[in-house]
């Protein structure tokens, strides 16, 4: 997908939950654990659709793992500034192999559905 102008296009909301959908999410979810990765947009597979998966361990070392169907950013705390490629850097599955500095907010929140 490097490279891809999908991946610069803005994807289309998701108005149809059914069996395709509930296959797409799961085919995010096999391609990100056998990357393995974090978080996977439908983008990053060539599908234009506003969808992403992801798995991470929370603060107690417990799986959290979800899907987010139309997700907005509601709010997002970071900090201006450039990133420090020393102490803050991660991967992305669109960029296999790469690995780029950046800042990242503490938290932030975001709303969508999931598929119940």
């Amino acid at each position: 997908m490097y490279g891809d102008p999908a991946l610069h296009q803005l994807a289309s909301e998701v108005t149809v939950f059914d069996q395709q959908l509930e296959q797409l999410v799961q085919d995010l979810f096999d391609t990100m654990d056998k990357a393995p990765g974090v978080g996977l947009a439908a983008p990053q597979i060539g599908v234009n659709l506003r969808v992403f998966v992801y798995s991470y361990p929370d603060d107690d070392d417990n799986p959290r793992r979800g899907v987010v169907i139309n997700p907005t950013i509601t709010h997002t705390p970071i900090e201006a500034g450039p990133a420090d490629d020393e102490l803050e850097s991660e991967g992305c599955l669109s960029f296999p192999g790469e690995r780029f500095a950046l800042k990242r907010g503490e938290s932030v929140i975001v709303e969508g559905v999931d598929l119940e």
